[in-house]
C-alpha cells in the first residue's frame, strides 16, 4: 500500500514540476491549439489544389510546404530554422515570427510575420509568391497562383479551341506564331516566317494554312507540328479561308484579287469560281456548303496630274468619289449565276460575316458623318432587303461565334460593352462591360471570349478576364 501511495504521489509531483519548469512550452502549446488550420483551394497555374491555411490578426497565411509542393518547388531548413525555398532562378529564405525576408540575397519586409503552427510555417500568399517570381491574385471567393512565364505581347490572336489560341507577334525580320494555353498561359512557338499569309485554323482545330510570297500553300498539324506542302501553284493567294469540312481552301487569287479560286488539299489542284474580271475584291467570306460567297469590291480613286506642271511637283488631284465598298453575292451552285450587288450606299462597311446558309449578310455600316455611330445591319443575299438591327451604341466590332453574333460597342467614359445578337431574330443581350482599352474582341465557336487590351491577351474565366500574355 505505502508503495502505490509513493508511485501516486511521485507521479504527480513530476507533472507538476513540468508544468511548473516550462511555462514557455506549455503556453507555445496553448498559441498552437488557439490558431485553428484550415484550408482554402487555390487555383495553381489553372489546376485547383488544396493548401492549408491559418487567420492570424484576421490576416490569411497559407501552408509554405503546402504552395513549394503545387510549384514544384525545393524547400530546405536550416539547422538555425530558416527556411530555404528555391524555384527557377530564384532563392527565399525567411524565418518564423520575422517580418522580413531574403529574395535572392535581398531583404525584403512582410506586412505581417511568418508563423509556425504545428510544425507547419505559414507565410502572407501574396508576398512569397511574388518573391518566388509568380503572380498571386485574391478575392472573397478563390485564389489564384500563376507560375509559368507568359508570352510577351500579342498582336493577332484566334481560338484554335476550347483550350488553346494561335497568337501572332511580329518583329525586325517577320512573325512569330505561338499556341497558348488559354488556361495557364503556356506557350510554344509554332513557326517563325517571313512574307507569309496570316496562319488560318481549320473548322476541327487540328491544323493551320498558309501561303508564302511565291503562291505556295502549306500546312501544320497542330499536334505533330508537321509542315507539309501542299501546292505549288504560283499564284498569288489572298486571304485564305478553309472549306467547312477541312477538305479545300478558298482565296482571291492575282496581285488584284479578281479572282475566287478553290485549292484542293487531297491534290494541291487549283480550280476557279469565279472569274468576272473585277478587280479589287476582299474580306472573302465562304458558306457552310462552300458554295455561297460575300465579298467586297474596292473602286481605286481617280489621279489626275496637271499636265501644265512640272512631273517633279508631284502635283496631282485625287477624286475619292464612289469608292466605298460595296458588298457582293455570289452562288456558284446556280449555273451561268452571276454576282449580286447587295448595297450601293455611300457608308463605309466594315466586319463582313456570312451567314453559314449563305442566306444574308451581317456587316458594320460607318457613315461619313462625324457624329453618326457604327451599326450592325443584315442584308438578304437578294440585296431586296435591308435592316438595321443594332443602333443603340457605337459599334465597334462584329464578330460571329457559332449561331450567335457579338458586338463590341461604345459603352460610358471608361468602358466599353460586349453584346450578343441572335442572328435570327436580331434580338440583343449585354453580355458584360469591359474596359475602354479592349480593342479587339476574339471569339470561339463555342463562345469563348478572349481580348486584346493595351497589346496583352485575356480570356474571360467565370465572367473575369485573366491575362495570358504580358
Amino acid at each position: 500500500m505505502q508503495m502505490k501511495k509513493a508511485m501516486v504521489i511521485s507521479m504527480i509531483a513530476a507533472a507538476l514540476s513540468a508544468t511548473a519548469v516550462t511555462p514557455v512550452l506549455a503556453q507555445s502549446a496553448s498559441a498552437m491549439q488557439a490558431v485553428q488550420i484550415g484550408s482554402k483551394t487555390f487555383v495553381v497555374n489553372a489546376n485547383p489544389v488544396a493548401i492549408r491555411t491559418i487567420t492570424n490578426a484576421g490576416v490569411t497565411l497559407a501552408s509554405v510546404r503546402d504552395i513549394v509542393n503545387a510549384i514544384g518547388a525545393t524547400l530546405h531548413i536550416n539547422k538555425d530554422g530558416t527556411v530555404v525555398v528555391k524555384f527557377g532562378q530564384n532563392t527565399v529564405k525567411l524565418k518564423a515570427a520575422s517580418k522580413t525576408i531574403t529574395v535572392n540575397g535581398v531583404a525584403a519586409s512582410l506586412q505581417h510575420p511568418a508563423k509556425v503552427v504545428s510544425y507547419t510555417t505559414f507565410i502572407e500568399p501574396a508576398a512569397f509568391v511574388k518573391a518566388l517570381g509568380g503572380t498571386y491574385s485574391a478575392d472573397a471567393e478563390s485564389a489564384s497562383i500563376t507560375t509559368i512565364e507568359l508570352l510577351a505581347g500579342a498582336e493577332y490572336a484566334v481560338w484554335i479551341n476550347s483550350s488553346k489560341l494561335l497568337v501572332s507577334n511580329t518583329n525586325e525580320t517577320g512573325r512569330e506564331d505561338y499556341l497558348v494555353d488559354a488556361a495557364t498561359g503556356k506557350y510554344e512557338l509554332l513557326l517563325t516566317s517571313s512574307d507569309t499569309s496570316d496562319l488560318i485554323v481549320s473548322p476541327d482545330g487540328m491544323s493551320v494554312a498558309y501561303s508564302d510570297a511565291n503562291g505556295a500553300v502549306y500546312t501544320i498539324d497542330l499536334s505533330t507540328k508537321k509542315s507539309v506542302q501542299v501546292s505549288t501553284d504560283s499564284s498569288i493567294k489572298n486571304e485564305l479561308q478553309w472549306s467547312q469540312d477541312g477538305s479545300s481552301l478558298f482565296f482571291l487569287q492575282g496581285d488584284k484579287s479578281s479572282v475566287i479560286a478553290k485549292l484542293k488539299l487531297a491534290d494541291g489542284t487549283v480550280s476557279k469560281v469565279l472569274e468576272d474580271k473585277v478587280d479589287y475584291k476582299a474580306n472573302l467570306e465562304v458558306s457552310a456548303d462552300g458554295t455561297k460567297f460575300a465579298y467586297y469590291v474596292l473602286k481605286q480613286p481617280k489621279v489626275t496630274a496637271d499636265s501644265s506642271k512640272e512631273v517633279e511637283l508631284d502635283d496631282v488631284a485625287i477624286d475619292a468619289t464612289g469608292t466605298e465598298p460595296q458588298i457582293y453575292y455570289y452562288d456558284s451552285a446556280v449555273a451561268g449565276n452571276k454576282p449580286v450587288q447587295l448595297t450601293k450606299d455611300a457608308n463605309d462597311k466594315v466586319f463582313l460575316e456570312l451567314a453559314a446558309d449563305g442566306s444574308k449578310v451581317n456587316y458594320v455600316s460607318v457613315s461619313a458623318d462625324d457624329a453618326s455611330v457604327g451599326q450592325l445591319v443584315s442584308v438578304d443575299n437578294t440585296g431586296s432587303s435591308s435592316t438595321t438591327v443594332f443602333a443603340d451604341k457605337d459599334v465597334y466590332q462584329l464578330v460571329q461565334g457559332g449561331s450567335k453574333l457579338y458586338l463590341l460597342t461604345a459603352d460610358g467614359d471608361s468602358t466599353n460593352a460586349i453584346y450578343e445578337i441572335d442572328s435570327s431574330t436580331g434580338a440583343s443581350k449585354l453580355i458584360t462591360t469591359v474596359s475602354d482599352s479592349v480593342s479587339e474582341l476574339i471569339v470561339s465557336g463555342n463562345a469563348n471570349f478572349a481580348a486584346l487590351l493595351d497589346g496583352q491577351l485575356a480570356v474571360s474565366v467565370n465572367g473575369k478576364w485573366k491575362n495570358i500574355t504580358n
